[in-house]
């Protein structure tokens, strides 16, 4: 009996140096996760500022020529002349085409002669008329019949001019549809026209920002025809009612195009500054998450990132208005924000130097025109 406890304390001993030496798979497991929590998420911050905001709304469109026009041929019949050509600068009135117009004016003739006759029988009538040789109403017959005539007579001649295609305003010829000698008929395309001298650029603007425009207001503008040159120009109208459809208002741009440097169809970049707000609270806009209704930001407080709704005003390039919800000065995270959630702990890098000083969450209103 003697001899069998020394050994069974010698395996107990053993038995303890190996779980000493080799440690318990839960503990570890443990402690790992202790380590990982310490750990936050890799985020970048920026620092919300206060300062002038310029709000500016930029758009895409392509020049239209105000006054345009499709030429079209208003008889049938030959092509006889053709005096202009594609590019061609036209003043109001000028000869442009000329039609075969023959058989008008067979027509017209034929108007004419009896025209003629029928002003006789008036002539005519009111001699027996007077002599009482006649009774009144078949003078009156003739000069109601006299009169119907003359009528068609001058419609007749309105198609004989047809025949001479004339320019309707001041402008440019630029496209050609006929060619000489070519049959047409009545409808078919013969010229295409326009004014350059005053284009128009057509605008579908948010009605939040749509409040803030009005005739005369100044607009830039670049051609990327043109190496980005930048022109000027300006709001002609706003129209009165917003689409129900797209929640946009249509706004017409004029541009003052005497010297022929643009021309309709060239796609140009606008920018109208319409707001200037001297002392705004200004967030990046990389900073802003969620939907137009449920715009939030993630402000680090104590080593965490909290979710805090915001409520935004205007914008220009890089910042946008904060109206409700943060102060100037607030650490924002700017990278990062996918991952996160509210209150979950982040690692800053690459911030502001005085992002520890941050103030905490407040709501504040600022100056400027709501969403």
């Amino acid at each position: 009996m003697s001899r069998q406890i020394p050994t069974i304390l010698i395996a107990l001993a053993l038995s303890a140096a190996v779980t000493g030496c080799t440690g318990s798979p839960a503990s570890d497991s443990v402690a790992e996760q202790k380590t990982e929590t310490k750990a936050g998420l890799p985020v970048e911050t920026a620092r919300v500022e206060q300062g002038e905001l310029t709000a500016r709304y930029s758009a895409t469109a392509t020049l239209q020529a105000e006054f345009e026009a499709k030429l079209i041929s208003e008889v049938p019949g030959t092509v006889l002349q053709l005096l202009v050509e594609e590019g061609d600068s036209v003043k109001k009135g000028q000869l442009l085409a000329r039609v075969d117009a023959a058989h008008s004016r067979l027509q017209l003739r034929e108007a004419e002669a009896d025209l003629q006759r029928r002003k006789n029988d008036v002539d005519r009538g009111e001699k027996l008329l007077d002599r009482k040789l006649i009774a009144a109403t078949l003078q009156d017959q003739a000069e109601s019949d006299y009169a119907v005539r003359r009528a068609d007579v001058d419609l007749a001649r309105v198609v004989v001019s047809k025949a001479e295609i004339r320019a309707p305003f001041d402008g440019v010829v630029t496209r050609r549809w006929i060619k000489k000698g070519q049959l047409l008929e009545t409808g078919d395309p013969v010229f295409d026209m326009a004014n350059f001298n005053d284009l128009r650029a057509e605008l579908r603007v948010p009605e939040r920002d749509a409040v803030a425009l009005a005739a005369g207001q100044p607009v830039s503008f670049t051609v990327d025809a043109l190496a980005n040159r930048q022109f000027d120009a300006e709001v002609e109208r706003v129209a009165p009612v917003v689409d129900s459809d797209s929640g946009t208002v249509k706004v017409t741009v004029r541009i003052d195009n005497r010297d022929r440097t643009l021309r309709p169809g060239l796609f140009t970049r606008m920018d109208i500054a319409f707001l200037h707000v001297a002392n705004a609270v200004l967030l990046p806009k990389t900073a802003v998450l969620g939907s137009r209704d449920t715009n939030f930001a993630y402000v680090i407080e104590n080593g965490k990132a909290v979710r805090t709704p915001v409520r935004l005003g205007h914008q220009n390039e890089a910042s946008i208005q904060v109206l409700e919800g943060l102060v100037a000065g607030a650490e924002v995270v700017v990278t990062g924000q996918a991952a996160l959630s509210d209150g979950v702990l982040v690692e800053v890098l690459g911030s502001d130097p005085n992002a520890s000083m941050a103030p905490s969450r407040s709501v504040a209103i600022a100056s400027g025109n709501g969403p």
